[in-house]
Formats: C-alpha cells, structure tokens, sequence
C-alpha cells in the first residue's frame, strides 16, 4: 500500500474519531502502520538520546575522542579519537539497546513471537549487528578520509535505523 493511502487513512481517522478513541489507538500495538512507524520514530529517538547522551560524556571524559582534544599536554590524533570514539560507542550502545528494547515492547510492538529471552536476544543480535557495522565504517571514515567525529557517527545512526526497524517489524516481533 502506498504511503500515501496510508497517510490518508490515519488521517481521515483522526477526523472520525474523539480524541480518547484516537488516543487509545495511538496507546495500542496494534495502530495504523504509520502510527506505528512515528511511535517507533519516538522511541528510536529516545533511545538514540540515551545511545548518544553517553557516547557523548565518554569522548569528553573517560576516552578522549574530540577534534583538537588535548591529552597530557598533547593533541590526540585520529587513530586514537577513532579507537576512543568505539569504545564510548560500546558502552552507549549497551545502555541505548536497553532503552530501545523496553521503549519498543512498550508502545510499539506485540512480544510473543519467542519467548522473552529469545526475543532480547534476538532483538541485542539485530542491534548489535547494525552497530557492528556502523562501528566499522566510522573508524574507517575518520582515519582514512578524516571526516570529523560527529560525520562518522551519523553514518553509524543512519545504518543502524534502517537495519533495526527491518528486522524487529518483521522477524523479532509479532506486529
């Protein structure tokens, strides 16, 4: 079905229906698909706040990894702000994926397809293997064309979007 039927349908609904019917669809995993993509949308916010919030006091507290830092007197080079720039990404990611999980259990989709630990898992292995491959591509990206830190992890929230939203739609959760 085209977006657009899609978007014509959520919104003559919203024009048959009060605001508590509209709110209680909304509330639901079972919403129209393109409620449901926005509250994934709301969500992957969420969790990419939480992903980016500690990658971000990482690189400026616990690994270095900022343009034109300086470190023990010396202005660290792009080997290490890359090599720094994944460890930080390691550790927002494992608090970020917490997040996406209970965040997307909750208003977005219907667990049930696996049991829980099976569906965690699965869900962990999807996210971990679009991080993986954001992971490489952003070293990649500072050290040999030396982009800037903040580029490379656009990159890596653009991949991991795209590949996450595939597979929990359709191979991790029921709806």
């Amino acid at each position: 079905m085209p977006v657009t039927d899609l978007a014509k349908q959520a919104v003559n609904f919203c024009k048959d229906n009060d605001l508590p019917t509209i709110y209680r669809a909304v509330k639901s995993t079972d919403a129209h698909p393109l409620v449901q993509f926005v509250k994934y949308g709301i969500c992957g916010v969420i969790a990419t706040v939480a992903t980016q919030g500690v990658w971000f006091i990482c690189i400026h507290t616990i690994f270095p990894a900022v343009d034109g830092m300086v470190v023990d007197g010396e202005v660290i080079d792009k080997t290490l702000r890359a090599k720094n720039s994944t460890y930080s990404n390691i550790i927002g990611w494992s608090f970020g994926n917490l997040v996406a999980y209970f965040t997307n259990l909750a208003f977005v989709f219907k667990g049930g397809r696996h049991s829980k630990w099976k569906e965690f898992f699965y869900f962990t292995g999807v996210s971990l293997f679009a991080t993986v491959v954001g992971l490489a591509a952003g070293p990649l990206l500072i050290e040999k064309f030396g982009i800037h830190t903040y580029v490379s992890q656009l990159s890596l929230l653009v991949t991991a979007v795209f590949v996450n939203y595939a597979c929990r739609k359709f191979l991790i959760f029921k709806s």
